[in-house]
């Protein structure tokens, strides 16, 4: 439902500049719902770029830096919470006017971090 709010925002408003954040660390769909799973990030001293998917359409996942898209990703609470502390503070995004999060379903660690 995320992937389809972000898009339809991104395309029905092209002003507003909107961030997708997939938080779902051990099952990331995102970079496959929308055909970027050949797509990696850019790291810099400043930190990551997202993958832009439209002009004000960015996206950040896990998936994107795997070396096996295929591989599972089997990590524990404080592991998974630094990794979304990291997307949180060391992601560039241009200025946003949305970020939109896309957890697992359920209540899980992602979403604990996410609030914290």
């Amino acid at each position: 439902m995320s992937t389809q709010i972000a898009l339809s925002m991104a395309t029905l408003n092209p002003d507003l500049n909107i961030g997708l954040l997939d938080v779902d660390i051990c099952g990331p769909s995102i970079p496959r719902m929308l055909n970027l799973e050949k797509q990696e990030i850019h790291q810099s001293n400043d930190g990551w770029s997202p993958v832009p998917v439209e002009d004000n359409l960015s996206v950040m996942s896990i998936g994107f830096m795997l070396p096996d898209k295929d591989a599972p990703i089997i990590w524990r609470g404080p592991r998974k919470n630094g990794l979304i502390k990291q997307f949180f503070t060391d992601v560039i995004w241009d200025d946003l006017d949305y970020l939109i999060i896309d957890t697992p379903p359920g209540t899980s660690d992602e979403h604990i971090s996410v609030i914290q």
